[in-house]
């Protein structure tokens, strides 16, 4: 079971471009999702993997991945990406300690968001904040002096998500943080 060298730098690179996507528009795509999953059943169909996960280990991994995340998506709390990209991650990981360190982790690093996301609208809708405002340079001033968000009224009665916090984002830094750290044991 070795791993070959191109599986490796495809698989970061699949989990960047998640990455990046979250943060940047709070979407993972579907072709995204399709794409790890197809690389994660290949790497199990080759017998090339290198987390030492069976095929049966994977998919109990994506279908645990995806019923433990399933809730969240239909209290609209998390996002159907979300859920999906955490179903790729179980593919690649198995139902294992390492997919509950990217749940933990992922969660951990939104939570952190989250408060910081607060703190950040308190800190707007202050009054520390016109007197910031008018102490710093002109570019920092602007982006502090932006009025705190509210949430638009929903005119069919849904809720409506002005900006979400990037959880597959976060499981995907997660995950790079484990891959890189199984990359170089397997290099010693």
């Amino acid at each position: 079971m070795h791993f070959p060298a191109l599986l490796l730098p495809l698989w970061l690179l699949w989990l960047i471009a998640i990455a990046v996507m979250d943060f940047r528009v709070r979407k993972v795509r579907n072709w995204m999702v399709l794409l790890g999953l197809t690389m994660g059943l290949a790497a199990l169909a080759g017998d090339l993997h290198s987390f030492q996960v069976s095929a049966w280990q994977g998919l109990a991994g994506m279908l645990a991945a995806f019923a433990a995340l399933l809730p969240f998506y239909l209290l609209r709390w998390m996002g159907a990406g979300d859920v999906k990209c955490a179903a790729a991650l179980g593919l690649w990981f198995g139902f294992s300690p390492a997919l509950l360190l990217i749940w933990v982790g992922g969660s951990l690093l939104a939570g952190v968001h989250g408060l910081l996301v607060l703190a950040w609208r308190r800190l707007q809708a202050s009054a520390y904040a016109s007197w910031l405002q008018a102490r710093l340079p002109l570019r920092m001033a602007t982006v502090l002096g932006m009025p705190a968000t509210t949430s638009p009224v929903p005119t069919d009665g849904q809720r409506v998500i002005e900006r979400s916090i990037p959880y597959a984002g976060y499981m995907a830094l997660t995950a790079i943080w484990i891959v890189l750290g199984h990359a170089q044991a397997l290099a010693t």
